[in-house]
């Protein structure tokens, strides 16, 4: 728990530090993209440090792929 909260200090104080200059600047693009970049790599990190059982990716694309997997089967069978 410890770590997951020094993981997430640290993304604070990254976005401390960043996002003024970027906002200053009107970089309003780069902003978003850093905040969505930073989010999702302290999501990782703490989803990591935890250790968590986590789904793999695998699994959604076999759930967006199955009804065209189907079709296809569909169609040629």
């Amino acid at each position: 728990m410890l770590a997951a909260i020094i993981i997430l200090c640290a993304a604070a104080a990254a976005a401390i530090w960043e996002l003024p200059r970027l906002f200053r600047q009107r970089q309003w693009k780069e902003a978003a993209v850093f905040l969505i970049m930073l989010a999702a790599g302290a999501f990782c990190s703490v989803v990591a440090v935890t250790v968590q059982k986590t789904p793999s990716p695998l699994r959604l694309i076999e759930i967006i792929y199955g009804p065209v997997n189907q079709l296809f089967k569909n169609w040629f069978s």
